[in-house]
């Protein structure tokens, strides 16, 4: 058998400027592509900051205006946050659908101008018609994270789209967690300054911030990402599916105790406005810097376990809140449940996002956050009757069954998604 001659130095030498060459073509071709969804992500970043600046004044502010300013029970106020979930689900649903078929920048800029209207409404004239319809407008439900379900939550889905499109598998999680950490200290602010400022002046501030991140779109560079059909492929459409029955038990679980947070507190223990905007705002900061921690969860425990661990966590600890009814032990648990709400959010928004194609993204998220929404508007108006002193702990007991079943149904339809 003829023996194969070693390679010359020179062929060794060759193979090795080969490699270097490639190296360093990888490597510049990364650092182009950073730099070129660099400037698009600033904008977005910058636009979600201000969005969230205005939404957090908006979610301080609203409960003490109806409450308050205009008398109505925490029931009405229920109602009232039921019908926004309610408006915002179906906005959320028309605006994925849009982002998709009709563009993302024209969607950005409908759903933008949504909560601009909301706090223009309430500037203009304070009543419970006025109320009502700022609500709807600008998706002041409380029944999620805000800019993601909660106050303009509308125009999450539409964001979420383009944040995928700008971003690779390996790191979108990492942007998005940065993007949400960025919006969540912006509405920890919003929540300071809607604390201490009056009504008229905070309406203002949160009115002329919609206005300018509603003008920052025409310098924001989305990209052009369109379907050819409204109707979604199957595999897509089946994931859609299933994240939009998780989104049904998640919002439902959400609707049945999150909007009655704050207006527990000033219920039972008679918070003024301005300590509860303290504790709202500790509260997210505690939140902001957890979430943080999602790229490092998603490598850890992958995608559903980072779920199923942040979240089965939130039944224990609502179990406790209803029946013991210490100050200090309820701000306790006030303060941590929202960290282990949002924890794996950037986890699930990222693996939402792969695992459909860039054009069905707006639908997909649409949907999941469409469904979410709707019931969690049927869970606050499940609950709103026992916004009662002696039947607290109802709604909370709830939470935990329904919660439970959505842990159990990531478990069944995502099992095998780590292993990809």
């Amino acid at each position: 058998m003829k023996r194969e001659a070693p390679p010359s130095r020179t062929r060794i030498v060759s193979r090795g400027y080969v490699t270097l060459y490639t190296i360093r073509l990888y490597t510049e071709l990364r650092d182009r592509e950073r730099r070129m969804i660099r400037r698009p992500l600033a904008v977005l970043t910058s636009m979600r900051i201000l969005r969230s600046l205005a939404a957090g004044i908006l979610y301080i502010i609203y409960p003490y205006i109806v409450v308050k300013g205009l008398g109505l029970p925490v029931k009405e106020l229920g109602a009232i946050y039921a019908g926004a979930a309610l408006a915002t689900a179906a906005f959320s649903v028309l605006l994925g659908y849009a982002a998709d078929l009709w563009g993302r920048r024209n969607s950005l800029y409908v759903a933008s101008a949504l909560m601009v209207a909301s706090s223009l409404i309430l500037l203009v004239r304070i009543d419970v018609y006025t109320a009502v319809a700022a609500a709807i407008l600008g998706g002041i439900s409380a029944t999620g994270t805000m800019g993601a379900g909660g106050v303009g939550g509308a125009v999450a889905p539409v964001q979420t789209a383009i944040l995928a499109d700008l971003t690779s598998r390996g790191e979108r999680t990492k942007y998005i967690a940065w993007l949400n950490f960025a919006s969540t200290l912006a509405s920890t602010a919003g929540l300071l300054m809607g604390g201490i400022l009056s009504y008229a002046a905070g309406l203002l501030l949160a009115t002329v911030l919609g206005a300018a991140a509603l003008g920052m779109i025409a310098i924001l560079d989305a990209p052009d990402v369109r379907a050819r059909a409204a109707r979604m492929r199957s595999q897509s459409s089946k994931i859609a599916a299933k994240f939009s029955i998780t989104g049904i038990l998640n919002g439902l679980s959400s609707g049945l105790v999150t909007p009655f947070m704050i207006p527990i507190f000033i219920m039972l223990y008679d918070i003024p406005r301005d300590a509860m905007g303290f504790y709202s705002s500790l509260s997210s900061v505690i939140a902001v810097f957890v979430m943080l921690s999602a790229p490092l969860l998603e490598r850890r425990l992958g995608f559903v376990k980072s779920i199923a661990v942040t979240r089965g966590s939130t039944v224990v600890l609502l179990a406790v809140f209803p029946f013991v009814r210490i100050l200090y032990v309820s701000l306790a648990i006030y303060l941590i449940y929202p960290a282990l709400r949002v924890m794996a959010i950037p986890v699930q928004t990222s693996g939402m996002m792969s695992m459909v194609s860039p054009e069905e993204r707006g639908r997909t998220s649409g949907l999941n956050q469409g469904f979410r929404l709707a019931f969690a508007s049927v869970g606050t108006i499940a609950a709103s009757p026992f916004m009662d002193p002696g039947l607290l702990w109802v709604p909370f007991i709830a939470y935990g069954a329904t919660m439970s079943a959505n842990v159990a149904l990531y478990h069944r339809f995502f099992g095998d998604w780590d292993e990809h």
